[in-house]
């Protein structure tokens, strides 16, 4: 019988902050970015009834996570009002004029012809910073974008975060050569 060579043949560990976060609609967020997931995955398996057991069979949908993103805030607020007036144009709260609006910023930012979805890129890094895996989301758009909580009693120099929340379509993994 053969040995099986149970060593891996790279053996450095994946380091959390090694990565990068591009977003054809938010460029200017992607420099602020502090935090990102890979969203999970979820294939709920259908249930084949039987007169004695019922049986679990593998599923025929996957369900994806949402990619969540924490980012910095910049003082004039533009990395959170971006996010902010794409969820707003989605949702058009106050008038049709803002869905209106989401089409004109899509048309300044990037060429897609749906206003209401960014494809974006993430790239996670080894730890030389060389690219190694790359996650193409589909069809992005947010979800939630968190508060943003003021106090007198935060020191000078606590810088403030948000969290904004991604529903996708799909993503693709291609490893970088």
């Amino acid at each position: 019988m053969g040995s099986v060579n149970a060593n891996p043949a790279d053996q450095n560990l994946l380091q959390g902050s090694k990565f990068q976060v591009a977003f054809s609609r938010l460029p200017y967020v992607q420099f602020f970015v502090q935090a990102v997931n890979l969203p999970g995955i979820t294939a709920n398996p259908v249930v084949q009834e039987t007169p004695f057991i019922d049986a679990p069979i593998p599923a025929d949908k996957m369900r994806y996570d949402n990619f969540t993103m924490t980012f910095l805030l910049d003082e004039p607020l533009w990395s959170w009002t971006s996010v902010q007036d794409w969820l707003k144009g989605l949702t058009f709260p106050d008038s049709f004029q803002e869905y209106k609006n989401l089409t004109i910023q899509q048309r300044l930012l990037t060429a897609n012809k749906m206003p209401q979805y960014s494809d974006a890129q993430l790239t996670i890094l080894t730890n030389k910073n060389n690219p190694i895996l790359s996650v193409t989301f589909q069809d992005m758009f947010p979800v939630s974008l968190s508060s943003i909580d003021f106090s007198v009693t935060d020191a000078a120099t606590t810088v403030k975060t948000a969290t904004a929340s991604f529903a996708f379509t799909n993503y693709q993994v291609s490893r970088a050569v």
